[in-house]
Parts: C-alpha cells; sequence; structure tokens
C-alpha cells in the first residue's frame, strides 16, 4: 500500500466524521443524517450508520463532557483530556447508556464508578 493511499484513507475518515459531527450537532434526524452521508460522502449505509453511532455514543459525549469540565468544573485542558480519555471513553464503551446522561450527570456516574 502506498502512502499516499494511507494519507487519502485518513482524509477520507476524517471527512466523514467532521460531517457526521457537524450534521449531529445540528440536531439533523438521524434518516436524514444517514441520507445526506451516503449522497454527500458517496459511504454504503453501513458505513453511515456505524459513523453516526460512533458519534452519538462516544465522540459527542466527550466532547460535551471535555467542555464541561473545563467550563464549569475548572479543569484545565490537559487534566480535562486526561479524565475523558482515561475514565469517560471506557465507561461510554462498556455502558452506552452513559451516553443519554447530560455533561453533569455523566461526569457524577465516572466518578462513582
Amino acid at each position: 500500500m502506498k502512502i499516499g493511499s494511507l494519507e487519502e484513507i485518513h482524509k477520507r475518515n476524517n471527512e466523514i466524521k467532521l460531517v457526521t459531527e457537524a450534521l449531529f450537532e445540528a440536531k439533523v434526524k438521524d434518516d436524514e443524517i444517514l441520507r445526506v452521508m451516503m449522497k454527500v460522502c458517496d459511504i454504503e449505509r453501513e458505513r453511515a450508520m456505524t459513523a453516526l453511532q460512533n458519534e452519538k455514543f462516544m465522540l459527542s459525549p466527550r466532547r460535551n463532557l471535555y467542555q464541561y469540565l473545563i467550563l464549569e468544573k475548572g479543569f484545565n485542558a490537559h487534566d480535562a483530556d486526561v479524565f475523558v480519555h482515561k475514565y469517560a471513553k471506557p465507561a461510554l464503551a462498556s455502558n452506552i447508556e452513559l451516553s443519554k446522561l447530560s455533561s453533569a450527570k455523566l461526569f457524577d456516574a465516572i466518578n462513582k464508578a
């Protein structure tokens, strides 16, 4: 595999991630997100669904928690990043129900575990 190919794959994956994030943050309905992703990103439905699930249950809750830790809890950027990666990421991966909580409740749930 050529290095150029790896760079293109990385660029493509990042594009899909950014489109998914933008549509999800804009509160576009799931079916419409999938339709737009399949058309704009030219990907199959299964890949679009995987990207949406990742955004919905992992990436968005972690971004929101990171922001909460800095703005509401007074964490510095490094400490917030460490908390999210060390505690929130595995907690969300093992229990998708946590992704439905507000950032404050997610923080409390992780600290109680």
